[in-house]
C-alpha cells in the first residue's frame, strides 16, 4: 500500500511540474524610434530577436545570455525587466 501510495504522489509532483512550467520569462522592452535586434543564447542554439520600436517582448524563459546593440552581453535568468532607451540598455 505504500508504494502504491508513494507512486500516486510522485507522479501527481512530475505531473504538475511539467503542466506548471517555467513561471518567469525576461521582458525587453524598446523604447527607441527604430527596431532593435538582440541575440539570444539558451543553450547552443543562437536566434536574433527583433524588436519593433514601442514593442515589449518576453522570452528566456529557463535562462540564457543575451547580446544587445551596443555589442553588450549578460546572462539572464529569466524575471528581468529590460529596457532599451536612447540606445542604452537598462536592466531592473
Amino acid at each position: 500500500m505504500n508504494k502504491f501510495a508513494f507512486v500516486i504522489l510522485t507522479s501527481t509532483i512530475v505531473a504538475g511540474t511539467i503542466v506548471a512550467g517555467p513561471a518567469f520569462a525576461a521582458s525587453l522592452k524598446n523604447s527607441d524610434a527604430s527596431a532593435q535586434t538582440v541575440v539570444v543564447t539558451e543553450g547552443s542554439s543562437k536566434t536574433q530577436l527583433q524588436v519593433a520600436a514601442g514593442d515589449t517582448v518576453e522570452f528566456c524563459s529557463s535562462g540564457c545570455f543575451v547580446t544587445f546593440p551596443n555589442g553588450d552581453r549578460e546572462a539572464l535568468t529569466g524575471g528581468e525587466s529590460i529596457e532599451i532607451k536612447g540606445g542604452k540598455v537598462s536592466i531592473k
